[in-house]
């Protein structure tokens, strides 16, 4: 039974104050069995918070820190995300938000890591939530443990030491060799420090990843070095523990990699459940949708209220970017989702009233000598019905911009509700598409205002090889409703594992990528049209 007494969670002290975490020398230290045994003990207490207190495997801000993150929304200066893709001819056409701010709306939405994750047309996927509760996944837990913790895949712990640079490598030196015997030579200097050594391919040029590095500005050694080192004890277990030493390759280079002795591994390690076993749901950006709000309704912001529909509520992120819109206009966000499970105990108030609710009374925009608050109201509906909705009815012809980001066909599997479009209509993407995509862009089409914008950020969805194409069948089902396509904004994804990956023509191998200030990003789409003015 979930004991969780607010509707947000905060920092999982459940995990960070258990047994079951260690410091990251100790999993060095441990053998193949004992690391096991560790993985299947951590699974247990990453469940049990989970399931008493409503944590999953991340850590969140306490009250004080979300309230001071929230204060800055509404002044946070958006209009400067705007970038021009040097390879179109369209002027304004990026989006690149680096601000993290707003993140913490992920905090009322502990199912977000349930959510399943399907990679064929079949509804056959898992969640990050079954990585813990379904012991199949076991091994593959293990191995995936192996790589993330063990080898710390994502540099949370151990970072990777370069030639001639002291800010990793405690010391400057100019090969491998030579930081060796300054290791074992000057122990005082590496107090508090000790390193591991990783197995890694040899690799020509650049690595890919998050930064882009030759092999050669890594401090790394040779099969016959290493075991040189070995040989004279200067390498022992916990040093080349996450490779076979006695069954080395000279197709391989060995990376020194240094870290602080004493420091646990969580919370830098829950990272790894949401990067590295699968993609996992993730919310819309609140400062993007923020951004997307005031760009779309700068021309009608002295009307009395500005009517917003987000057809797929999702995690919260756009109401919350709706409630933190400049005072220099009053929005009313009005969102529709199906979920059960983001609406409490089954009545009408849903997580989403929560979160707006909070923004608007306990940061600065709830004290009435500032401003009047922005309001909302939401469905528990399916955008592909709500047309029937007698109170939705209201609205017709009086919405002033349309956005959200809708489901993906049956990508992810946001509840098992039946009313969730994956379930209906997911025996196959064609009865998809005209069971929920088609009535519910029509909507959209019949209750935009005329002389009104709308966005539609979709892209399409690669399964078993083959895209579907909801890019080109959101455009042609909004243009056989009248609507006018515009342009296409490009929302700049900054980190994201393989986006640096080039071919020999020396751009990105990604589907969708622009070019800003000489920097390739990937890319997902939002596309652009506007309602014409009635004749």
């Amino acid at each position: 039974m979930m004991t969780q007494t607010k509707p947000y969670y905060e920092r999982n002290e459940h995990v960070i104050n258990s047994h079951v975490n260690c410091k990251f020398e100790d999993l060095l230290e441990m053998t193949p069995d004992e690391f096991r045994e560790w993985v299947i003990e951590m699974r247990k207490v990453v469940k049990e918070a989970w399931d008493t207190y409503g944590c999953p495997p991340r850590t969140g801000k306490d009250e004080e820190g979300i309230i001071k993150q929230f204060n800055r929304i509404a002044e946070y200066p958006v209009h400067e995300f705007t970038h021009t893709d040097e390879l179109s001819d369209v002027d304004d056409d990026v989006i690149i938000n680096k601000s993290r701010i707003g993140g913490e709306a992920d905090q009322w939405f502990s199912n977000m890591m349930k959510v399943r994750i399907n990679y064929t047309e079949k509804d056959n996927g898992y969640s990050i939530y079954d990585l813990f509760a379904d012991d199949k996944h076991l091994d593959k837990m293990v191995k995936g443990g192996m790589r993330h913790f063990r080898r710390d895949s994502l540099y949370e712990h151990a970072k990777s030491a370069f030639t001639n640079n002291k800010k990793y490598a405690i010391v400057a030196t100019e090969d491998a060799r030579a930081w060796m015997d300054a290791f074992h030579n000057n122990r005082n200097i590496f107090r508090g420090y000790d390193f591991m050594v990783e197995e890694v391919k040899i690799r020509e040029g650049l690595n890919s990843g998050y930064f882009q590095v030759e092999q050669s500005e890594i401090l790394n050694l040779t099969k016959d070095e290493v075991q040189e080192y070995k040989d004279k004890g200067w390498l022992e277990y916990r040093h080349h523990s996450t490779f076979d030493i006695d069954n080395m390759s000279n197709d391989m280079r060995y990376n020194i990699r240094v870290y602080q002795k004493g420091k646990k591994m969580f919370p830098k390690a829950f990272a790894a459940y949401r990067i590295g076993y699968i993609q996992p749901a993730v919310n819309f950006p609140p400062m993007t949708a923020k951004y997307l709000y005031e760009r779309f309704t700068d021309d009608i912001k002295d009307q009395e209220v500005i009517n917003i529909y987000d057809p797929s509520a999702g995690w919260g992120g756009r109401i919350l970017g709706a409630m933190g819109v400049r005072d220099d206009r009053r929005i009313h966000y009005i969102g529709t989702d199906p979920n059960p499970d983001n609406f409490i105990d089954g009545s009408s108030h849903s997580k989403y009233d929560s979160i707006a609710d909070f923004y608007n009374t306990k940061t600065y925009r709830g004290n009435p000598f500032f401003s009047e608050t922005n309001t909302y109201e939401i469905f528990k509906e399916g955008s592909e019905v709500i047309h029937v909705h007698p109170d939705f009815k209201k609205y017709k012809g009086k919405l002033d911009f349309i956005f959200t980001s809708p489901p993906y066909f049956n990508r992810e599997a946001y509840s098992e509700d039946e009313n969730q479009s994956y379930k209906k209509y997911g025996s196959s993407y064609d009865s998809w598409r005209h069971g929920f995509l088609a009535p519910t862009l029509e909507t959209c089409a019949e209750y935009l205002r005329p002389g009104r914008y709308m966005a539609w950020n979709v892209a399409d969805l690669l399964v078993s090889g083959n895209y579907l194409p909801l890019e080109q069948d959101s455009k042609d089902i909004l243009e056989s409703c009248g609507m006018e396509y515009k342009y296409t904004l490009k929302m700049a994804l900054e980190g994201m594992p393989g986006q640096n990956r080039m071919g020999d023509d020396g751009k990105p191998t990604c589907k969708n990528y622009c070019l800003v200030d000489g920097k390739y990003f990937k890319y997902e789409p939002v596309f652009v049209f506007w309602k014409p003015e009635e004749k």
